[in-house]
């Protein structure tokens, strides 16, 4: 942390309180500026506040990304999004002269609390966060107090990195020092419309064959998350050989290439979704699927939400943060290669996948 940042974080500290306010009837903030994949893990949280707190009212500050995944969201009652081109990533600016028409509205809304459901990685991250959060106008700030640079905060959860939890739970926490419980445990949830599960249903039926239907999301938006491409076509081509596996691709518009190329090679028993469904119908074709291959992405949350067995690849590091907390997902980590990808072997990332498979095969009714 340079002295800079020390500094402004210095000015920008508030006194703690002992407890939080009665917060029934009140308008609440949630401010999560991240991706998808996050939103769906503040989805307890936000069900637990409307839950907790009769009359209140919860709106959603979030990317502009994010807020895709949130439509629908029936604890929210409006969704407000920034472009967050100088808002995402450790080192970029916050675009104050972009903002401020968002700012504006924020302070003549009259929120009670603003609540940040996002960790402070960076000291640059928290430094931006409390920036934001402090124009906004809010009397009551709420956040998680990460390494001691949540100075903001008013009412703060403190959480270290030594043994972190799962970012769900260490939303459910913070949650729980306002007062709110979610009734239903940490379920995570997806909305898809009927006509997105009538065209999972369609999607799903499309790649040729009579064997497992194994769905792979190969990309990453994030390099250092990604698993080699040559990887994931060396499982394909083993799970078909020896199960006569069928694929269906999904991604992201900006990984549409990698999964058109893996599609292609596995031929007609395979099928690649990119474009072709919502972020929301995609949980609905996970639902489908006799096992999930992939990459630490907002795919894998999807999963998790959809109770698909899943073989999913993490980094070492980010495992205690974003591991799903369901035995049906297999986790596999790995350091990075000297090329920035994950180096996990083929071979055992297929000895996970044939385990999923034959787990599935032995339930009652399978």
């Amino acid at each position: 942390m340079t002295l800079l940042q020390k500094g402004l974080l210095r000015l920008l500290g508030v006194a703690r309180l002992a407890q939080a306010p009665d917060l029934r009837g009140a308008r609440i903030l949630a401010v999560q500026v991240a991706g998808m994949g996050d939103f769906l893990l503040a989805v307890p949280a936000l069900r637990a506040l409307k839950a907790a707190f009769p009359g209140a009212r919860v709106d959603l500050l979030t990317s502009a990304r994010a807020a895709r995944a949130a439509q629908g969201c029936p604890y929210l009652d409006a969704i407000l999004s920034m472009e967050a081109r100088g808002f995402q990533g450790n080192l970029s600016p916050l675009r104050w002269r972009e903002a401020l028409p968002l700012i504006r509205r924020v302070r003549r809304a009259g929120y009670a609390l603003a609540l940040n459901l996002i960790g402070l990685y960076t000291p640059q991250g928290a430094v931006r966060m409390g920036l934001l959060l402090r124009s906004l106008g809010v009397p009551l700030l709420a956040g998680r107090d990460t390494l001691g640079m949540g100075t903001f905060l008013h009412l703060a959860l403190e959480e270290t990195l030594e043994a972190p939890r799962n970012e769900r739970d260490s939303n459910l926490a913070l949650v729980r020092l306002l007062g709110a419980e979610d009734p239903q445990g940490g379920r995570l949830e997806t909305w898809p419309t009927s006509e997105e599960e009538r065209r999972a249903g369609e999607l799903a039926r499309g790649p040729a064959g009579a064997g497992p239907l194994v769905g792979v999301n190969p990309g990453s938006d994030r390099p250092e998350k990604a698993w080699p491409e040559s990887s994931f076509r060396q499982v394909m081509e083993a799970l078909r050989r020896e199960r006569g596996a069928r694929f269906l691709l999904t991604g992201g518009a900006a990984e549409g290439a990698l999964t058109a190329r893996l599609a292609g090679a596995m031929g007609e028993g395979a099928l690649d979704t990119v474009g072709r469904i919502s972020f929301h119908g995609t949980a609905a074709l996970l639902r489908r699927l006799d096992l999930f291959l992939t990459t630490d992405t907002a795919a894998l949350h999807l999963a998790w939400a959809a109770g698909a067995p899943a073989v999913a690849l993490f980094r070492t590091e980010n495992l205690g943060r974003y591991r799903p907390a369901t035995e049906r997902i297999a986790c596999l980590t790995g350091p990075e290669d000297g090329q920035g990808a994950l180096r996990i072997g083929a071979g055992e990332v297929l000895r996970a996948c044939r385990a999923q498979l034959d787990r599935a095969a032995r339930k009652p009714g399978a």
